[in-house]
């Protein structure tokens, strides 16, 4: 198999746009009302979010590909949940077609912008993942990423616990 990750462009917004689509509503079904998911998630307003985002150049955010066909994403940028000392990055989100889960891409997008976070001299990384979702937990449990106790609820009430990796 051939597996390529690299800094998203205008060009990936359409395959950006269906990952994170696709892999939200398969991933959040049962955890997020059927009515948000499938608005909030919907393929125009995901593939909307990316123009916008690589337009201004926040949160940097690359895509996976497995025998060329896209399969995954990373973002990751300035925290968005007050947290601004500069030595902090957050982690904005890892999205895979689901396909590809349990393939080892979501391993391979983690560590790859782990070290492209650790190039930048940022020491201290963190995420935020619905208490809910035990399968993206266990996941960054995995990965090295510990809860610190932080959480926040969301509009929609549901609870964003935040993962730390220092």
């Amino acid at each position: 198999m051939s597996r390529l990750i690299r800094y998203a462009n205008l060009n990936d917004v359409e395959a950006l746009g269906k990952i994170h689509s696709e892999s939200s509503q398969a991933g959040f079904k049962g955890i997020i009302e059927d009515n948000i998911l499938y608005d909030v998630f919907s393929l125009e307003r995901r593939t909307n979010r990316f123009i916008n985002e690589l337009s201004i150049g926040e949160p940097k955010t690359a895509i996976a590909f497995e025998n060329d066909q896209p399969a995954g994403l990373i973002s990751f940028g300035k925290c968005r949940y007050g947290n601004n000392d500069e030595s902090w990055t957050e982690i904005w989100r890892v999205y895979l077609i689901r396909e590809f889960w349990g393939s080892g891409i979501a391993k391979d997008l983690i560590e790859w912008g782990i070290n492209e976070i650790r190039k930048t001299g940022i020491k201290n990384i963190e995420l935020w993942v619905l208490e809910e979702n035990m399968r993206a937990r266990s996941f960054y449990e995995k990965m090295g990423f510990k809860h610190d106790n932080t959480f926040i609820i969301s509009d929609s009430d549901d609870k964003e616990l935040r993962y730390i990796m220092q």
